[in-house]
């Protein structure tokens, strides 16, 4: 079978729905060519139609096109078990009714970007320094509300207080030290962080990358009685 042909039979036999990324799929079965017959003969099918770019890189099938590519892309960056991508922006305070304030602007880390940013219409997707599990992403998710508190609209403080109570009812040290070692925030951002852990009493041991001559400008914010 000619290398065109097995090109088209690969797309031909994808689920529904699916993102091809060109460098994964070269990987995958198409070795045996040179990258650059490769990539020539995937850009000469996207400009024939019989397959659509959707992306640098990214393709899907002719059959697609005409799917709710945002959809599809999102659901590329976060994977099938929702476990390789996290929202942040609108989209993460959103999810925490922090603000009411919508945007079709979509940002998210992704692990499955391949660089350090990928930018695919209304969706910026970049690389985290850590792997997104249950505990990093929590982490991850806190730091990037606390770090951009100030700029949240129309922020709903009673909300805000909800999640700083929640967030540190379930802290977890060991993920926050690996993603703060991992991941550049914002000094000011740690000592909130561990401003909201002291008012809960939770033992942290965040103060390591603090210094105690610095005095760092946080936030107020009320404590939930209960």
């Amino acid at each position: 079978m000619k290398y065109r042909d097995r090109i088209i039979d690969y797309f031909d036999n994808i689920q529904e729905g699916t993102i091809v990324s060109a460098n994964e799929m070269y990987g995958n079965g198409f070795e045996k060519m040179s990258q650059e017959a490769f990539f020539r003969a995937v850009e000469r099918l996207s400009d024939e139609g019989m397959i659509v770019r959707v992306g640098k890189g990214l393709y899907i099938r002719k059959e697609d096109k005409d799917k709710n590519r945002a959809e599809i892309l999102l659901n590329y960056f976060f994977g099938e078990d929702n476990s390789r991508g996290m929202f942040t922006g609108l989209h993460l305070y959103n999810k925490y009714s922090l603000t009411s304030v919508k945007s079709d602007s979509v940002e998210l880390y992704s692990d499955v970007c391949r660089g350090n940013v990928c930018h695919i219409g209304n969706i910026t997707a970049r690389r985290p320094g850590v792997e997104l599990n249950f505990e990093n992403t929590r982490v991850i998710e806190a730091l990037e509300i606390l770090q951009n508190y100030s700029e949240i609209p129309e922020l709903d403080k009673t909300k805000f207080a909800r999640y700083a109570k929640q967030f540190a009812r379930g802290y977890n040290d060991e993920a926050a030290v690996t993603v703060i070692h991992s991941m550049k925030y914002k000094k000011r951002t740690i000592a909130f962080m561990k401003k909201i852990l002291d008012t809960y009493k939770v033992t942290n041991t965040l103060s390591q990358f603090l210094s105690n001559a610095s005095h760092y400008k946080i936030p107020t914010f009320f404590k939930l009685a209960r």
